[in-house]
């Protein structure tokens, strides 16, 4: 890792373009701008995790943990797993290179073009063909297939017959896990998946198709500079180009200030907020709609309890914590049910549940006052008979992305009381539950609500504040992704300040966002080259494979 990884004492006074964030939309501008020929320094807050490292007993997991928002900063701000808790939602997200591809499952779907029209998207962005180019370029780097023979696991078994209590068929999404070893788009070399299901916690064989092992990767090769455990802490117009002021999380806790013509704000859809907010309150003009059209992307978790069968969805890990002969439990997803209608899309995924919440089952059941469950749950066990038979389902549906991003105490924060009331939500809510009840199955909604995160919703797909438009009235970012200057006319930018990530989806988008994600910062790099007359070639194989060092 130290091969290629910096910390922030290491850097130096400029650069060409400074990337803020190294998920999806951050990986593609520090790939692409350094591909054009630019200096690239990009600046992640978190660690550089590499397979092996990622936290697999319930201490560690705790240790990894940071709770910011509304309540008192707890825990490591370089840690992997971040809860933001607001007023209303609380969102889970990822601290490190790679951002929330090291821990998410990895499903990539293209959106629905009419949906995105629909929902007020910029015409130029679903016109002229650089989106549809954007996604190609994203299948093509990101490599994302359905898993092979998914019949071999009892989930997936779990959900035909979910399917088929509701009147529909399975369908195989493409994600981003690689099922036979060998390199990727990038050069890195991989090993194929060992069905482990731990992917929502870190991937430890190297399976998962991360953005730190493509697109970081690929920008490393290309001459990117990267700076792991460096916080930006504030942004600021210098006249010529854009300054950053840069907290050395690695230790020493030094702060500097590093300046570049061109700022790229990728560090996930609250943290991009979180900047721009604050820029905004310390004198950048921005438009009024900053923090607003904040969508969940009709998150929510339910479980279907009780199965006639086993659904074998407690993951085993790696090293594997099941009994020795347990059946593989399979990619942490294998399968999709679209129970959308003309109300708007409702994807229902299956989930493997950590072994951190299959211990907590009983204790959750015994609080419910349901003892008998729980002494079967505690007798048998996390691999037990009563837990195989309880399935953890992800709702990806729609909302009026009518929720809000806000300052609070200097941290950003989701203000949305009434999201769990939300139509599209409760629609969706309904037709899982009609489904898991056909299938025999219990219905449980989401066991996360928790008293002690203000009885919020947790969801782990936050877009908008940010949002795209035709003009400064409308949105924050205009359709090539530069932010909107007021002070130059309704459809003015500010020359070379970029919002490249989540933060500037205009609305929920129906599917798991992060092929959207990635193909609209691809299209924004498209429009940077044409306008700058720079060669942008993707085909190009990298001359050096320092990306090996992340695996």
């Amino acid at each position: 890792m130290k091969l290629f990884t910096k910390s922030a004492c290491q850097l130096a006074p400029t650069y060409d373009a400074i990337v803020v964030g190294s998920g999806y939309g951050g990986g593609v501008a520090a790939s692409r701008r350094a591909r054009m020929g630019f200096g690239v320094a990009v600046m992640e807050q978190g660690r550089a995790w590499r397979p092996g490292d990622f936290p697999t007993t319930v201490k560690a997991r705790f240790k990894a943990m940071y709770l910011t928002g509304a309540m008192p900063n707890i825990g490591d701000p370089t840690g992997l797993w971040r809860f933001t808790v607001g007023e209303g939602l609380s969102v889970f997200a990822a601290t490190g290179l790679g951002g929330g591809s090291l821990i998410n499952a990895g499903i990539a779907l293209r959106p629905d073009l009419r949906r995105l029209r629909r929902a007020g998207w910029p015409e130029a962005v679903l016109c002229d063909g650089r989106f549809d180019e954007g996604l190609r370029r994203a299948e093509r780097m990101l490599g994302p297939t359905p898993v092979p023979k998914p019949e071999r696991f009892a989930k997936y078994a779990a959900m035909e017959r979910a399917a088929t209590s509701a009147g529909t068929k399975l369908r195989l999404p493409a994600m981003t896990i690689s099922h036979k070893s060998g390199r990727n788009a990038a050069g890195v070399m991989q090993q194929a998946c060992l069905h482990c299901g731990d992917c929502w916690s870190g991937c430890n064989t190297s399976a998962k198709t991360t953005v730190a092992i493509t697109y970081i990767a690929d920008a490393v090769n290309h001459g990117a500079q990267v700076y792991c455990e460096t916080r930006v802490t504030s942004i600021a117009n210098a006249g010529d180009g854009w300054a950053v002021e840069v907290e050395d999380l690695s230790g020493s806790g030094e702060r500097r200030q590093v300046t570049a013509k061109t700022l790229m704000l990728a560090s996930g859809t609250l943290g991009t907020n979180e900047l721009l907010l604050r820029a905004q309150s310390d004198g950048l003009a921005l438009s009024k709609r900053l923090g607003e059209k904040f969508s969940a992307n009709g998150d929510d978790l339910v479980f279907a309890n009780k199965l006639a069968q086993p659904a074998n969805a407690v993951a085993a890990g790696h090293p594997s914590q099941a009994p020795l002969g347990m059946p593989p439990v399979g990619p942490h997803s294998t399968s999709m049910i679209d129970l959308g209608d003309e109300l708007g899309p409702a994807c229902i995924h299956d989930g493997s549940m950590l072994t951190m919440m299959a211990r907590l089952a009983p204790y959750k059941e015994a609080l419910n006052l349901c003892f008998d469950r729980a002494w079967r749950l505690l007798r048998g066990g996390v691999y037990g008979d009563e837990q195989s038979r309880d399935l953890i389902l992800y709702i990806v549906a729609h909302d009026d992305a009518s929720g809000r991003l806000k300052l609070h105490k200097g941290r950003v924060i989701v203000d949305w009381p009434d999201y769990s009331k939300s139509a599209g939500l409760v629609a969706a809510q309904t037709k899982a539950q009609a489904m898991i009840e056909a299938m025999g199955g219990v219905f449980q909604s989401n066991p996360f609500v928790m008293r002690s995160f203000g009885g919020n919703r947790i969801i782990a797909h936050p877009l908008g504040g940010c949002g795209m438009a035709e003009h400064v009235d409308q949105g924050v970012v205009a359709p090539d992704g530069r932010v909107f200057d007021p002070s130059k006319g309704p459809r003015g930018v500010y020359e070379g300040l970029y919002v490249c990530d989540g933060a500037a989806v205009p609305s929920s988008v129906g599917v798991s966002p992060l092929l959207t994600i990635t193909a609209l910062a691809e299209r924004a790099m498209i429009l940077a080259a044409e306008r700058l007359n720079r060669p942008l070639d993707v085909d190009g194989s990298p001359q050096q494979l320092r990306g090996d060092a992340l695996v």
